[in-house]
Parts: structure tokens; C-alpha cells; sequence
């Protein structure tokens, strides 16, 4: 690797303790942590460095003030490429582990290049086993060895078979599941396994099984997230499949498109329903913002009932966050939004509702922002400060007003 790939060295200000910076590839400070240290140390006996500090994995700080910048450099790259060049025990080690996979492979067909080894089953299969090194802790050092299945259709993809990690030179740590590879040796038998459904949709196309791999586009479409989406309709198209059902916006689906619309036409019953709740006004106005949260702050309970909108609309995209989402909060959450989108509303015309890009509801004018995550997580925070909600009314009203900030 050349090095300017591998790192580069600056100046981080002249009579600075920290006069100088060396920041190295996240690739490269990975698998050469090695040579990482080696360098600090080698840099801490350069005449003029007073201090070196490994303050993270791809990051060195250098105390050389009075060190010209390129006789640094000179020094590292004269250092470096020479390391670099250098076979290390540990390789030698990583050499002999993947002769003895290639080894208990018992002639099946595989070829060995460098530390990966190959089997072509045919046009479209192939088995791969990859041996990977990393630096555990002091000197120990860890080996995975991966098996999956290539299949070229003619994009790429890989689907894991089994993975099996320990301590380099524990020759008890480098098995393969070889039958499990030998049993999956074409598209067919791919398509027997578990779906997973990518990788199985496009495997039904590539066996003219296109009715089949519609429906599971449509249930891709319908899960993702909508920016998202356009790359999974330009993909359907380029594969011949029937493109899925979206809504008037393609960026869309069916019931996220039926779900806003309620939820446009419902928001008036919902700032009544707060009303009732509070005992409150809430005319509209940005002052009445600090009432209410005046009063949410000292809140007997929750007010009564059940979340309107599915988790994701709240910016959850994992199941664990939809689980540990309290009920009551996503209740308290949906009213105190209806009521401050309907204020920001009444304060910049042409403010409506939308669902941003990575599923949240938001208000979108000129630009967009999310909403309904930004209320959950303040009720979550109960900050002290009265005027917290309708601070946040006004970052609204600035945000959606700057044709830069987009949903």
C-alpha cells in the first residue's frame, strides 16, 4: 500500500505540545495494529519528539516543535515502508494455518490464494473459505476462519455457512463445516435454506420464479425505509420483476401513505383530546407551549389510551427499541405533536405533515425535520427549563423554513 493510503502526517499547530498529527487508514491501523506500535515506539527515540501519545487506534499525537514537518515525514515513510516490507512470525503462523485448512479440505477442489481458499462448483456457485487475523489482547493473536457460498447472478452475493474463531496456533480452532458447503452447491439448494429475502428473491428471479419474487419485493418495499426505496425500485425494474405497489408518493408505501393521511385528518382530535387531559386551552399560541409543559413536568399520570403510530414512525429501527418504548410515553408523545405541529402550522403557512426519509414523521415546508422522535425524546429527557418545548417549536419553524434542511 502506498503511503500516502496508508497514513498521513501534519502539522496540529506550532508550540503546541502536540505539534504534529499522524492519522492512519481505519484499514490499515486494524490489521497492522502491529506496526502501529512499533512506529510510536520508534518515534519516542527521534531526536526532537518529546512526546508521543496513541491517543486512538488510527490517531498519533507528536510532541516535536522544533522538527521540521517534511524531516517527520522522511523518518516515518523511511521507517514504515521498511516494516512494512518485513515478513512477521504471525503471518508465517497465518501461512500454516491456511495449509492446514487447505489440507483437511481432503481434495474437494479448492485452491489456496494467500489466505483464502476457493472451489468454483459452477457458473454461478462457489465455495470460499476465508482465514482472518486480529490482534487480541497483549500479545495474543486471534484467527477466524469463515466458510460461505459466492453466487454470481451476475451481481454477487455471499450467504454464511459457518465461522469459527480462536487463538492462532490452537490448530483445534481452524475447522470448516465442509458438508455444510457440499450440500449447498447450487441456486436451487440456496433456495431450499431458511429465506432470507434479498438474497432469496433474487435467487427466485435468476430462476425465472418472477410472480414469487414480486411478493417479496412488495414486502421489502413495505418494510424499508423510504429513502431506501428508490434504489429498491430502479432494481425490481433493471430485473424485469412487476414493480411494486407504492403510494401516490413512490417514495412510499400503501400504509404509510394511508397512515399519514390519518393522521393529518386526526390531529385535531388529538389537541382536543390533550385539552380534555390538561384542562388546559392551548389556543395555538407559542406561549401556551410553556403551560403545557409546565404542566407535563407535574403530570398526575399519562393521559389514557393507545399509540396511534406504529414504533418506526418514532425513528425506532430495531426491535429493541419498539419493545422497551413505553405505551404511555408514545401516547403523551403523539398529543404533545399533533399540538405543536398544529402551532407551528398556524405560524408558517404551507407547513404540512410528511414521512422524512428515514421513516419519522416530521413537518415539511421549504426544508423538513423530524418531529414526533424529537417530542419522544424530550419527555424522555423532562428537561427543567419551562420554555424547553417551545424552544423546540422554534427550531421547528427555523428549520422548516431553510429549503437546506430536507426530510
Amino acid at each position: 500500500m502506498d503511503d500516502d493510503e496508508a497514513w498521513q502526517l501534519g502539522e496540529a499547530g506550532r508550540g503546541d505540545v502536540e505539534s504534529h498529527y499522524l492519522v492512519f487508514d481505519e484499514g490499515v491501523a486494524s490489521e497492522r495494529e502491529d506496526l502501529v506500535g512499533e512506529l510510536v515506539e520508534h518515534l519516542a527515540t527521534l531526536p526532537g519528539v518529546s512526546a508521543v501519545d496513541w491517543c486512538e487506534r488510527e490517531v498519533v499525537l507528536i510532541g516535536a516543535p522544533a522538527v521540521p514537518t517534511a524531516r517527520l515525514t522522511e523518518a516515518v515513510r523511511r521507517w514504515w515502508g521498511a516494516a512494512w516490507a518485513q515478513r512477521r512470525p504471525w503471518m508465517v503462523a497465518m501461512d500454516r494455518a491456511a495449509g492446514l485448512v487447505l489440507g483437511r479440505t481432503g481434495g474437494r477442489g479448492y485452491t489456496l490464494d494467500g489466505w483464502e481458499l476457493t472451489r468454483v462448483v459452477d457458473g454461478e456457485v462457489a465455495h470460499v473459505i476465508t482465514l482472518d487475523h486480529g490482534f487480541g489482547r497483549g500479545d495474543g493473536h486471534v484467527v477466524s476462519v469463515t466458510a460461505r457460498v459466492r453466487v454470481s447472478l451476475p451481481d454477487v452475493h455471499h450467504v454464511e455457512v459457518s465461522r469459527y474463531t480462536g487463538t492462532l496456533g490452537d490448530d483445534d480452532a481452524l475447522g470448516v463445516d465442509l458438508a455444510a458447503l457440499d450440500a449447498l452447491s447450487t441456486v436451487d439448494d440456496l433456495l431450499a435454506l431458511p429465506p432470507e429475502p434479498r438474497l432469496h428473491a433474487r435467487l427466485l428471479v435468476a430462476r425465472g420464479r418472477v410472480a414469487e419474487a414480486a411478493v417479496l419485493y412488495q414486502a421489502d418495499f413495505d418494510r424499508c425505509m423510504p429513502r431506501q426505496r428508490p434504489h429498491l425500485l430502479r432494481l425490481v425494474e433493471s430485473l424485469g420483476v412487476p414493480r411494486p405497489r407504492t403510494g401516490t408518493n413512490p417514495d412510499l408505501s400503501v400504509a404509510d401513505e394511508a397512515t399519514l393521511e390519518a393522521w393529518r385528518a386526526g390531529t385535531g382530535a388529538l389537541t382536543e383530546r390533550l385539552r380534555q387531559h390538561t384542562g388546559l386551552r392551548l389556543k395555538g399560541s407559542r406561549r401556551s407551549l410553556v403551560e403545557l409543559w409546565t404542566w407535563l413536568r407535574t403530570a398526575p399520570g399519562p393521559p389514557p389510551g393507545e399509540p396511534v403510530l406504529p414504533p418506526r414512525f418514532y425513528g425506532m429501527t430495531s426491535r429493541y427499541e419498539a419493545e422497551k418504548a413505553e405505551p404511555s410515553v408514545r401516547v403523551t408523545a403523539e398529543l404533545v405533536t399533533a399540538y405543536l405541529g398544529e402551532v407551528v402550522i398556524r405560524y408558517t403557512r404551507g407547513t404540512a405533515w410528511t414521512i422524512a426519509s428515514d421513516g419519522d414523521l416530521a413537518l415539511v415546508r421549504r426544508g423538513g425535520t423530524r418531529l414526533l422522535s424529537r417530542v419522544y425524546g424530550l419527555l424522555q429527557q423532562a428537561p427543567e427549563d419551562p420554555r424547553r418545548l417551545r424552544r423546540l417549536a422554534d427550531e421547528m419553524l427555523v428549520w422548516i423554513s431553510d429549503p437546506k434542511h430536507r426530510p
